[in-house]
């Protein structure tokens, strides 16, 4: 079963016996869990229906004993048990637990989580053919941003693919600090309709120092001097060189747009929508392509794949690599060679 499944059987007041969620992203057997609690407990009767046990603390006879009972003015009760493989760690608790899950109480939904199952032995093998299990597997960093996109839908609105690789990028793989920070971008947009990457380093990015926005105004000013010193300290923020190339990459992409849409006579708002920004920016994007020529957008465009490839096929230090970078992109033709090493 999956957690899509899971909230759909539940939403339908569909509830079975025993639950098995393990795996090693608690957040999702987090998530997992409270769907069957808000649903199948009586919030007014929760002190009596939903009990929490610790195998580190319990015995197989009390986890036994509050499943076995019968649920107080309600058609339910729910019983939690944490750290499920430290409670059967003994042959005498694998069997009583194992006997139960034969016959499991039809008004009871015993929740079993564990973070590392070993299903050659009962009472897995038991579970893994009698109750509803729904692995919890922590995600690949490619899956961490089509999850944020997912989980932002899930709240109406949407996020742009920069944007959710951006927060990917400060944030790291925890998918409770993701949701976190998503909430924190929900209430930041109000009633915006659309998350984008400015609105993530303006409430993700902030607490990082100096942002990859931050670089690229320096060098969309031509501003050598501030450049370096932004580039400097995101480096010693341990940013990453790789996200730094993906998003200047997205920055002349937008400058070689605002070439063609000048000449268009479009409102600041459709400028922003074609270059997929807020409003409040376009000014600057109009004053930092008078900068750059076609040519010289070009030149940034090679300057940026060979620091990419640099960075991938080579052992080159990612600091030298970035500050040539950082020097060609504002110098355009000046720059100095990024041979491999």
């Amino acid at each position: 079963m999956t957690l899509e499944q899971l909230q759909a059987a539940v939403e339908k007041r569909q509830f079975a016996p025993i639950y098995f969620f393990y795996g090693a992203e608690d957040f999702l057997i987090d998530e997992g869990v409270e769907m069957i609690v808000a649903k199948a407990v009586d919030p007014a009767m929760k002190s009596f229906n939903f009990d929490v046990v610790y195998g580190s603390k319990a015995d197989a006879k009390e986890v036994v004993a509050h499943a076995s009972a019968f649920p107080m003015m309600s058609d339910r009760r729910v019983v939690l048990v944490k750290e499920f493989e430290k409670l059967v760690s003994s042959d005498p608790a694998r069997e009583l637990i194992s006997t139960y899950i034969e016959r499991p109480l039809e008004s009871t939904s015993l929740i079993l989580v564990s973070l590392q199952p070993d299903f050659r032995r009962k009472p897995f093998t038991d579970l893994k053919k009698s109750a509803e299990t729904i692995e919890c597997k922590s995600l690949f960093d490619s899956q961490i941003p089509h999850w944020i996109s997912n989980r932002i839908r899930k709240y109406k609105k949407k996020a742009n693919p920069e944007a959710c690789r951006l927060l990917h990028a400060y944030v790291g793989n925890s998918l409770r600090i993701i949701h976190s920070e998503i909430e924190k971008l929900l209430t930041f947009v109000g009633d915006r309709p659309e998350i984008t990457a400015e609105d993530v380093t303006a409430v993700v990015g902030a607490s990082k120092g100096y942002t990859v926005f931050d670089l690229q105004n320096a060098i969309g000013a031509k501003d050598m001097r501030a450049a370096s010193r932004i580039l400097e300290r995101m480096i010693q923020a341990g940013q990453s060189p790789q996200l730094m190339i993906v998003m200047l990459t997205r920055f002349f992409t937008q400058l070689w747009k605002m070439h063609d849409l000048k000449s268009k006579r479009l409102s600041d708002g459709q400028i922003a929508s074609e270059l997929g920004v807020n409003p409040y920016f376009v000014k600057q994007f109009v004053s930092y392509s008078s900068k750059f020529s076609s040519e010289e957008i070009e030149r940034c465009f090679q300057a940026l794949l060979e620091a990419d490839t640099v960075l991938k096929t080579t052992s080159r230090d990612p600091k030298i690599v970035l500050d040539l970078l950082v020097y060609s992109l504002i110098k355009g033709s000046k720059r100095p060679e990024l041979s491999p090493v």
